[in-house]
């Protein structure tokens, strides 16, 4: 596998005779990494929400999508059922940036936030 964990991109080799070890790393992030990997892997998860209730006459170019992240990585055979609620989950405006989506997601102390601000656009006054 390679570690992920600095722009080095180490070539890791993870053995589990006797007990696990990790070689091929060039500090000691990656060999937590290789352990970590091999054992319980986890990512971080960016996705979108859909925006509800947006007038007729808003702009094509306006977004239809709020961007989302998970606040800390969930196991990694969990992340195409949290996408999955995600895709349900449908917000309206206004949506502040750190913004609560989905709280505590299947009783774990991972959230769900926005990553980015966005509100309705002002009238015209033409």
């Amino acid at each position: 596998m390679v570690c992920i964990v600095c722009p080095r991109g180490c070539r890791l080799t993870v053995s589990d005779e006797p007990g696990l070890s990790v070689s091929g790393n060039a500090c000691p992030r990656g060999e937590a990494y290789g352990k970590s990997e091999a054992t319980d892997p986890r990512r971080s998860v960016t996705a979108t929400c859909a925006i509800s209730g947006l007038p007729a006459d808003i702009p094509l170019s306006f977004p239809r999508r709020i961007p989302v992240r998970t606040t800390a990585p969930i196991p990694k055979d969990e992340v195409f059922s949290l996408v999955a609620e995600l895709m349900k989950i449908q917000k309206t405006l206004p949506v502040k940036e750190g913004q609560l989506i989905l709280d505590k997601w299947k009783g774990t102390d991972v959230s769900v936030v926005a990553t980015r601000s966005l509100s309705l656009p002002e009238p015209d006054d033409a």
